[in-house]
């Protein structure tokens, strides 16, 4: 029997899938693997749905514009089969330097769960890696891998990506092989690992072309602001 949150997040998915905007997302993806799904989880809402990065058992990191809608925002996985819904959202913090309008400032917020995922759930680990053109990270995503995927925006996927410039805190990513690979609009929020070695998060999906073509947000440089939020709101109520 579902309980009557998982009923309400399933009608939420339905609705974001009828009325919410374009959940396109990573062409020609694979799907996750466990190394992966420890740390990313689906941010659901009446706007779409996006992804997002565990950072404590209680935080989500995510982009800022995924966050629009507030006290509606659910968080929930496929991990294990099937969607599960995690957790609400009690409060979200964007960067102090965000603006919705301003496509040069930094989109990210951070959430905090009413309550802890669970324990196969672990925070990522932040990156100081500096990221050059030529380099490979492994992007995830939830969404469609293709125009007529059914599972669109129900399960992970991942893509090998190449960075192709980088400009101040932002990169550009295109495909590394011939497949198209490229994030979408639904894509946003997912993570950006360094493709060798641990897992580690350098980077958050922000905007894509759906044609190969994404763009992603460093998170090096607001390390201090990241893990400064991850603190407070992770912090025991007194």
């Amino acid at each position: 029997m579902r309980s009557a949150f998982g009923a309400k997040l399933l009608l939420l998915l339905i609705a974001s899938l009828l009325y919410g905007s374009p959940a396109r997302s990573l062409v020609s993806a694979d799907l996750a693997v466990g190394a992966v799904q420890r740390y990313t989880v689906l941010v659901a809402s009446p706007l779409g749905r996006c992804s997002g990065v565990v950072l404590a058992q209680d935080v989500v990191l995510t982009a800022g514009h995924c966050a629009q809608a507030g006290s509606s925002l659910q968080i929930a996985s496929n991990w294990g089969g099937g969607l599960f819904a995690l957790s609400t959202v009690v409060e979200t913090v964007w960067h102090p330097l965000y603006n919705p309008s301003d496509a040069a400032t930094p989109d990210l917020a951070m959430l905090k769960l009413a309550k802890p995922l669970p324990d196969r759930f672990i925070p990522a680990f932040l990156s100081a890696r500096t990221v050059s053109v030529g380099d490979h990270l492994i992007v995830a995503g939830y969404g469609k891998s293709a125009a007529e995927d059914p599972n669109g925006g129900t399960v992970l996927r991942t893509a090998l990506l190449r960075v192709s410039r980088s400009y101040q805190d932002w990169l550009t990513l295109v495909r590394a092989g011939q497949d198209p690979s490229g994030s979408c609009p639904g894509d946003s929020g997912g993570p950006a690992f360094i493709y060798r070695g641990m897992h580690a998060l350098v980077a958050l999906m922000v905007r894509g072309q759906c044609a190969g073509i994404s763009e992603v947000v460093l998170v090096a440089p607001y390390s201090g602001w990241i893990r400064e939020t991850v603190l407070k709101l992770s912090a025991p109520e007194k």
